[in-house]
């Protein structure tokens, strides 16, 4: 993992900045988001203290901006800006200022070698560069060690100014929480977990699952998708939220198969929670062709639960725009390309849709070979990327 600090701080930022000029805050969502500086989290703190400040602000998010090519699908993103603010490493700086040579791109991260993330000390700095003329470490350095050694900033430019702390109910107690945070988001800091499975705070705002439901003033509202503002009153358990957490988990199971539980961490968290074994409900479905077309990933739409979550990644993360949904109700789909097999599109292979699905529809391919032939070795069952055939009793 590629390590950065910050170098400059906001007001250093603001003089390199002119107010009638369109900015673009870019972000990697790869090593910088580890060490603490970027991800959509961070981009949102950045946008918020500039536009407070009177600046026009939009947001990029790319998963690395040290792939030249990568850099490059995202021109239509930031055709209309006059400044980038890059919050990456110093080749990812570089790539940005090469592929967009007419616009100020102004620099806020300096790298001062590669190291490790770990559970206690978070990243740690273990290959010093040569000019921070800091000696090779396997303990590695911690960011604050590092930052206190070059003069260079150990957090993000100051979030504190960006949000008010406003007063709010969760089940009739009040709490606070800043102004204008993502509900969702507000609610598990404060240590209230519901369930949710197409809300990634990197990928920003989708709404697909439905899970997340809370209510406001009685009415039931997807809390991914609503912002904290001053005097909520929020309800998060009662019994009819409860019941509709339950008919939506078993709604998935019903059309995918037990077996899709077993694939996602966060419906195999929420099944065992509200103890949901099977379904009520038995839905006519048929199986799905398993892509494998492309090079390097496989795509199973019989696990597929239409989070959207890979079709964000693509559009937003990468820039590719290879996933959509097609069909409405109940024959909505995952496509590629122009309803083209995987392999036939302009797929960049950065993995974003893989990364993010969170439910190994998308694999990377390397990944389902290795389970494969681990379960050959075992019993003589199908490959994986069929198994949830199996899983429904047919074929």
């Amino acid at each position: 993992m590629i390590i950065s600090l910050r170098e400059i701080g906001y007001d250093a930022l603001k003089t390199q900045l002119k107010k009638d000029a369109p900015i673009v805050v870019w972000s990697c969502d790869e090593c910088i988001k580890h060490c603490g500086l970027g991800g959509m989290e961070k981009l949102q703190v950045l946008a918020d203290l500039l536009q407070r400040d009177g600046y026009t602000v939009q947001k990029e998010l790319i998963s690395r901006s040290c792939f030249l090519n990568l850099v490059r699908k995202h021109e239509a993103a930031v055709a209309d800006a006059a400044t980038i603010i890059v919050l990456a490493c110093d080749l990812g700086y570089r790539c940005v200022k090469t592929a967009f040579h007419d616009k100020q791109v102004v620099k806020t991260m300096k790298t001062v070698g590669t190291g490790n993330f770990t559970v206690y000390r978070g990243p740690v700095l273990t290959s010093p560069l040569p000019w921070t003329q800091l000696e090779p470490s396997v303990d590695g350095y911690t960011l604050k060690t590092v930052s206190e050694k070059l003069g260079l900033h150990p957090t993000f430019f100051d979030a504190a100014d960006a949000t008010d702390l406003v007063t709010i109910t969760v089940d009739g107690k009040p709490v606070q929480a800043k102004k204008g945070e993502n509900l969702l988001d507000a609610l598990e800091t404060l240590g209230v977990k519901i369930p949710h499975l197409c809300y990634d705070p990197s990928l920003g705002l989708i709404g697909a699952c439905r899970l997340c439901m809370v209510k406001i003033k009685g009415r039931f509202t997807p809390s991914c998708c609503t912002q904290v503002a001053e005097g909520m009153e929020i309800v998060v358990h009662d019994e009819e939220l409860e019941a509709h957490r339950r008919l939506m988990l078993e709604f998935i199971i019903a059309e995918k198969g037990v077996d899709v539980t077993e694939r996602s961490r966060e419906l195999r968290y929420w099944t065992r929670k509200y103890k949901i074994e099977g379904t009520r409900f038995k839905l006519q479905t048929e199986d799905q062709h398993v892509d494998e077309s492309s090079e390097v990933m496989v795509i199973d739409p019989n696990l597929c639960v239409l989070c959207g979550r890979c079709v964000v990644a693509c559009n937003n993360v990468s820039g590719q725009h290879v996933i959509d949904f097609a069909g409405r109700g109940s024959e909505t789909r995952m496509v590629t390309g122009l309803n083209e097999q995987f392999g036939e599109t302009n797929c960049a292979a950065c993995m974003a849709c893989a990364h993010y699905c969170p439910t190994e529809a998308i694999t990377p391919k390397l990944i389902v070979k290795k389970l494969m032939k681990e379960q050959d070795l075992l019993t003589p069952i199908p490959p994986l990327v069929t198994s949830s055939t199996k899983a429904r009793g047919k074929g």
